[in-house]
């Protein structure tokens, strides 16, 4: 008897010990489980944390990348310097009496303003160019003589372009648009020609914007030396005064076609004594306004008159013996009123 409740007593314990071990087994399962669950989360908390981190720095490092590149794209070049042997405009324009008016006619078209026009003028010996200028709708500065007239597909005046847009138009499907980046370019390419401006407009706003992103295209090539062989076409006195205070150009011409005129000689020597006391290089004026009698005051000022638009070339050699100095012109070309 006894033996047998030794033995009950040995299974007794012999099971609860395998019931507490079972138990202690079970236990450490668990927590075991719970920290591999916790250590999963936990590295997987880190992953998410790393992985934040490296899209915020690839963003970061993207963000540089495009700020170094638009500071590189920005970046105003050295600016170039000024051949030794290049002239100046008014140098240019005293051995000159023709100005290819908007570039000069190309295939018998006037008014284009066109790179094709710029070569056959120059290649017929011109080399006083007047250029037309007008300002895209993101305010860049293009060579056009107005959005009227519809020579380039889908720009109107009621579709004004913007810079991309007006160069990727050809002029009647076949001509060459340059912007005025373009004429500069075209300016150091040709170190013998000169440019007058023709910038259509007024408004003291308006001509502060187009005249600054002139400048702006000047320092922006390191060509702002170029300026030298520009003269620019000043509309009245106020007109004047408004482009000097953005940048004092070292040449003006005063065109009078905007500007009243009196057409006397009181009234024309009133502009001459304009022009000298401000520093202004000529007078410009229709043909049907000159008159003879104008040329002692223009001469004894020491303004040159220019006239246009001249295409008759018998009517040019007319107005170049009577005071004229030069005339602006689709198609004469300098040399051709050679008598």
């Amino acid at each position: 008897m006894a033996n047998k409740q030794m033995s009950r007593g040995v299974i007794f314990w012999k099971r609860m010990i395998a019931a507490v071990l079972a138990i202690i087994i079970l236990s450490l399962a668990v927590v075991s489980a719970v920290l591999a669950t916790r250590l999963r989360d936990e590295r997987a908390a880190r992953a998410e944390a790393q992985g934040e981190l490296d899209r915020r720095d690839a963003a970061e490092a993207e963000r540089l990348a495009q700020e170094e590149a638009e500071r590189i794209r920005n970046a105003i070049p050295p600016e170039k310097a000024k051949p030794a042997d290049e002239r100046s405009a008014p140098e240019i324009i005293e051995e000159n009496n023709v100005v290819a008016h908007a570039l000069g006619a190309v295939d018998g078209i006037a008014g284009l303003n066109c790179l094709e026009g710029f070569r056959e003028s120059y290649a017929a010996g011109t080399r006083v160019f007047e250029a037309d200028l007008r300002t895209t709708i993101d305010g860049h500065v293009v060579l056009r003589h107005d959005w009227l007239s519809e020579i380039q597909e889908g720009i109107e005046i009621t579709s004004i372009p913007t810079l991309e847009e007006f160069l990727s138009k050809p002029i009647m499907d076949k001509y060459t648009p340059l912007s005025f980046r373009d004429l500069l370019r075209l300016m150091e390419q040709y170190p013998d020609i000169c440019v007058i401006t023709d910038t259509k407009f007024t408004e003291a706003e308006s001509v502060t914007l187009q005249f600054r992103a002139m400048l702006d295209d000047a320092h922006a090539l390191g060509l702002s030396y170029l300026f030298d062989r520009i003269v620019v076409q000043i509309y009245s006195p106020e007109h004047f005064t408004v482009v000097d205070g953005v940048h004092h150009f070292p040449h003006y011409i005063y065109t009078l076609y905007q500007d009243y005129f009196g057409r006397d000689e009181d009234s024309f020597r009133n502009k001459c004594i304009f022009c000298q006391e401000h520093g202004i290089m000529g007078l410009t004026l229709n043909e049907e306004l000159w008159d003879a009698d104008y040329a002692p005051i223009s001469n004894w000022r020491k303004i040159l008159v220019f006239v246009h638009t001249v295409d008759d070339a018998d009517q040019a050699r007319r107005l170049l013996r009577n005071g004229v100095h030069a005339v602006y012109s689709d198609t004469l070309h300098q040399g051709g009123l050679d008598e």
